[in-house]
């Protein structure tokens, strides 16, 4: 039986160009200091030089705002600020990977990818050297087991921020409460609490409106709290202008040859409308229509529209949804238990405790 001939199905479909292709690239890797993207980089950066103590920067914003971008343009930064001073990093980042097997968040493996990502040596990997009497020590590669692991590892962390007073950077944050038990999201909240008053440096970490747990959950956690909320453009005037300003650099960018000049940003208001002021989204259809088109032409208004018309359609409802969510007020849990006597009996009746995990103040070890 003659094989199927793959090749030849590719040789029929009509594939996005290798130059579009790079044309979609350098656009992704792209990053615009719009209006707001300005003003959030502003306030970061001066939280994070004012080295305030036990500070927990949480910044929260939709999907497609430009969260990962900005905590990308924090991190380099930082990192150039500390090269300046003659250090070799200024931050850990990392993102927050799925939970384990067991379903707990897994803090090893997120502090095991900052290190992978500054090219740290994890402890477990070192060469264990023992005390030198006579001649030279022979060498024995450490294997701890998994708890000692683990210890060894947050004990590296800790000790790395401190030493170096680097910035903690976690993107991705609201996978924190939203796939865990109550329990976890305490144990994950704990272990924040723990970074910053073991450090005495800031931590910042982001996501859409279900980070906002982290901050109502815990009274003792939101007095050492900045929120910082990075909203889409809406209908004021400014707004108007500085989204419109976005697409004209989109544009630019792009070039005469991969988009037609001024045909997007002479309709940068249905534009912003459509994909509700997230310039993430902007360039997200960018990308769409040129991956599917850019072989016949060049990006123009009406075949950017066929697809800002199917986005709207489909994902109207739910992005004023989440940013009906995003936009509410934080609230924090109440602290203390309340306890009520039952009238004739000698024992109380002790409602349900919210908020503040035992010792705020003096956070334990997170696996304690």
């Amino acid at each position: 039986m003659a094989k199927i001939d793959y090749g030849a199905m590719v040789q029929q479909l009509n594939l996005t160009p290798a130059h579009v292709i790079e044309a979609i690239d350098d656009l992704n890797a792209w990053v615009c200091l719009h209006t707001r993207f300005v003003l959030s980089q502003q306030i970061i950066m001066n939280a994070i030089s004012g080295r305030s103590r036990d500070l927990l920067i949480v910044v929260i914003g939709p999907a497609r705002v430009g969260k990962t971008t900005l905590f990308e343009s924090i991190a380099g930064m930082t990192d150039a600020l500390a090269q300046q001073a003659g250090k070799r990093r200024g931050c850990f980042r990392f993102s927050v990977p799925p939970p384990d097997a067991r379903g707990r968040f897994n803090w090893t493996a997120a502090i095991t990818e900052a290190y992978a990502s500054s090219n740290e040596i994890l402890p477990s990997k070192k060469i264990v050297y023992g005390d030198i009497t006579e001649g030279a020590p022979r060498r024995v590669p450490a294997n701890p087991s998994s708890a000692a692991a683990e210890e060894a590892l947050w004990k590296s962390f800790i000790k790395n921020v401190q030493l170096e007073q680097l910035v903690t950077i976690v993107d991705e944050g609201n996978t924190i409460p939203v796939t865990l038990s109550q329990l976890q999201v305490d144990r994950a909240i704990h272990a924040l609490k723990y970074i910053v008053a073991q450090t005495r440096q800031p931590l910042v970490i982001g996501g859409t409106s279900a980070i906002r747990h982290i901050v109502e959950h815990d009274t003792q956690l939101k007095v050492r709290t900045k929120v910082l909320m990075q909203d889409p453009y809406g209908d004021s005037q400014n707004d108007e202008a500085s989204f419109k300003v976005f697409i004209e650099e989109m544009e630019k960018r792009l070039g005469p040859r991969y988009c037609k000049p001024r045909s997007l940003s002479a309709h940068s208001a249905e534009i912003r409308r459509g994909v509700d002021g997230r310039c993430g989204l902007a360039v997200r259809l960018t990308t769409d229509a040129l991956s599917q088109h850019g072989g016949n032409g060049e990006l123009d208004w009406p075949l950017y529209k066929q697809h800002l018309d199917s986005f709207s359609q489909a994902a109207e409802a739910d992005l004023a949804a989440e940013r009906h969510m995003t936009g509410r007020p934080i609230v924090a849990a109440a602290e203390a238990a309340i306890t009520k006597k039952v009238p004739g009996s000698r024992k109380g009746k002790r409602d349900s405790r919210v908020g503040a995990t035992k010792n705020t103040n003096a956070p334990n070890h997170p696996y304690e």
